[in-house]
């Protein structure tokens, strides 16, 4: 019996697509150059190997941050202080909090039914302030980030100290939903919880998954 649900926050509550490309738009024309939208390809390349990397323990997140835009300026073409553009990104993003389609309505339909918590791969005063800003951050028990954590997903690490806190429930007893197959699915279904990933890209996989939905009004067909 599903008692929790676990939540990722970026491309599933969050529009982390749309937020990104407001900031880059906003960023560049400040700086005197003109976006494009291909640009966006480009930063999405190089950031999701970041982010692989990272969740492989290639990577720390401390350094992601100094080179993630350094890397995608070098690859665009671009003259620009990458370190420097990483502050005003992130600064952007904690003000960002552009929902996804049919988040609320999930909230509202799962918040009767489970007990909610958020969990990301991020900073964690970025995170809770963006919850907030979405008026979302009510529905939740806790927000577990891998700022806060120490690890990100999909390690055990991270689930571990996640069921720690969240007290008597087990991972069989609990959903992790996400758009992530390589964090949000794999940590869940190896740490022995039920996995349902959004894809919304219609992607092809088999892994680590249990059910997949298009949209998030379909949770009402899984639990």
């Amino acid at each position: 019996m599903i008692k929790a649900v676990f939540i990722d926050i970026d491309g599933t509550l969050l529009d982390f697509e749309a937020c990104v490309e407001e900031s880059m738009r906003v960023g560049l024309t400040e700086n005197g150059i003109e976006y494009k939208p291909e640009m966006l390809e480009t930063f999405h390349r190089i950031n999701n190997g970041l982010w692989r990397d990272l969740e492989q323990g290639k990577l720390t997140f401390e350094r992601l941050l100094e080179i993630r835009w350094a890397t995608i300026f070098e690859a665009l073409g671009i003259d620009l202080n990458g370190p420097e553009f990483e502050k005003y990104f992130r600064a952007r993003l904690h003000k960002s909090a552009i929902p996804m389609a049919g988040s609320y309505e999930m909230l509202e339909y799962l918040s009767g039914k489970y007990r909610l918590f958020a969990a990301s791969n991020g900073p964690h005063e970025q995170q809770v302030e963006r919850l907030r800003k979405a008026d979302m951050l009510k529905y939740f028990e806790e927000v577990f980030t891998s700022g806060k954590i120490g690890a990100e997903k999909p390690s055990a690490d991270f689930f571990t100290y996640c069921f720690e806190k969240a007290g008597d429930i087990k991972p069989e007893e609990s959903v992790m939903l996400g758009d992530s197959l390589t964090s949000d699915m794999k940590g869940g279904f190896d740490f022995g919880m039920e996995t349902v990933w959004l894809n919304l890209n219609g992607k092809e996989a088999t892994e680590w998954l249990d059910h997949e939905i298009k949209s998030l009004d379909e949770i009402k067909n899984i639990i």
